[in-house]
């Protein structure tokens, strides 16, 4: 995508005084009528008349709800001829079910209509701009939504002719635009459902522009059992796996699995290696609670966390003394093994992560005083005994913190709704724990 793209942005004070509201009856207003001229609308006026006349209907202006685009109206040279292109995202008043885009073109110092689509699906989720094929035009992906499910659109420039083309629809969960293959030339990489065998499977899939249309580069199977997908990330891996993505999927309401997605290009195929072929399924990087993956040490490779229920006593493990407190292991996923990089035990929460060393998880025990909103760390003996608290992790509301009330505490996290603070205790300042001990090992959730 263009750094610097020209984006006309009408702010939703402005739609409701030029284009109709839900209920005005009106596409456009006398601008002796207005109260105060909005931001261009005297640059691009012509614009919004050959857009009403074109159309000569009742709208209703739609913006996409996520992503870089959020105008209703959005003026960037796509086909790179020197000269703007206009698209502008609406409903008709009489067909409020579908959403649509239309297309304008500045020729000759005049906006000159060129394509109305209609869209799948009653809201526009998202805009992307970017030149896939690298053939100096630009296409575009808009991701229409429905209550029920998501349609990725992909529409091709024809510069010769001074149109656009329709050349994919791909109903998805997700889509991202990524260079997965290593060849310069940016992909859509999709995760929807295939029902190809009569059973529903969710698959990723690799699609790359051929000529005037879309072909698939490659696909896999992933775990189904997915209530929804939350965060992606991509990293730069090597020859061998050129882009590493990322997929952070709940189970449920709490239990969270990172699907894993690169491709192969010794065998040329895409892959997933966390799926079971038995099972179908992922829990090789299950936890507990929806926490996603992150690059927790700032090595440029992003981690995966990885959680254990731990209890008892001894056993080489740190001793917990309630339940529901997990031992998170952030790990790398290298050479087709993990590797763990950090050990941490997270207040979700709360919105913390006390970081410790292996030797640690031997030495300290915790306990969870839960209508306190208060972790206690103390050393241990062998046998997981207390041998004294060493420091305690609580959160104080927003409207009872007071750095006076507080002044033996440490405040290490702000939060919107309250602040994270620590207690050091004297045997916890005997065995060296200190306030910068403190800040290096207790920090934010990384996102």
């Amino acid at each position: 995508m263009k750094k610097l793209p020209l984006i006309l942005i009408f702010a939703a004070s402005a739609f409701c005084l030029i284009f109709s509201s839900c209920s005005s009856g009106n596409i456009i207003r006398p601008a002796d009528s207005l109260l105060s001229p909005p931001l261009y609308y005297e640059e691009y006026a012509d614009l919004v008349e050959a857009f009403n006349q074109k159309v000569n209907t009742e709208v209703i202006m739609c913006h996409p709800q996520s992503g870089d685009y959020r105008s209703a109206i959005v003026v960037e040279d796509i086909d790179s001829d020197g000269e703007s292109e206009a698209l502008v995202f609406y409903k008709k008043t009489d067909d409020p079910t579908v959403a649509r885009m239309h297309l304008l073109d500045y020729i000759d110092g005049r906006w000159i209509s060129r394509n109305d689509f209609n869209g799948y699906g009653t809201a526009v989720e998202s805009l992307r701009v970017d030149d896939m094929d690298l053939d100096g035009a630009a296409e575009l992906m808009v991701t229409w939504n429905t209550s029920a499910s998501k349609v990725l659109s992909l529409y091709r420039t024809l510069p010769r002719i001074g149109s656009y083309k329709e050349i994919s629809n791909e109903n998805c969960f997700l889509s991202e635009l990524v260079d997965i293959d290593g060849d310069g030339r940016k992909e859509l990489f999709l995760i929807s459902q295939s029902n190809s065998t009569g059973v529903a499977n969710r698959v990723a899939k690799a699609m790359k522009i051929s000529g005037e249309s879309v072909v698939l580069l490659g696909e896999t199977k992933l775990d189904s059992n997915i209530s929804s997908y939350a965060n992606v990330k991509t990293e730069k891996a090597s020859d061998e796996e050129p882009m590493r993505i990322y997929v952070d999927a709940l189970k449920g309401e709490h239990q969270m699995i990172t699907e894993l997605v690169y491709w192969d290009s010794s065998k040329s195929e895409l892959c997933a290696p966390f799926l079971d072929p038995e099972t179908m399924t992922n829990i090789v990087t299950l936890r507990y609670e929806p926490i996603g993956c992150a690059d927790v040490n700032n090595d440029g490779i992003i981690d995966i966390p990885v959680q254990s229920k731990i209890f008892g006593k001894g056993d080489n493990k740190l001793t917990i003394d309630t339940e529901n407190i997990y031992l998170t292991e952030w790990t790398d996923y290298i050479s087709s093994e993990f590797s763990v990089v950090a050990y941490a035990l997270i207040n979700n929460s709360d919105g913390y992560m006390i970081t410790l060393s292996k030797n640690e998880l031997d030495q300290l025990g915790i306990r969870n005083y839960r209508s306190q909103n208060c972790w206690i760390v103390y050393n241990s003996d062998v046998e997981g005994n207390s041998k004294g608290e060493m420091f305690s992790v609580l959160k104080i509301p927003k409207e009872k913190w007071n750095p006076k009330t507080y002044g033996a505490y440490i405040s290490i996290v702000e939060k919107d709704d309250g602040v994270v603070c620590v207690y050091i205790t004297q045997t916890g300042k005997s065995f060296g724990v200190s306030e910068e001990l403190i800040k290096q090992k207790i920090t934010k959730i990384p996102s």
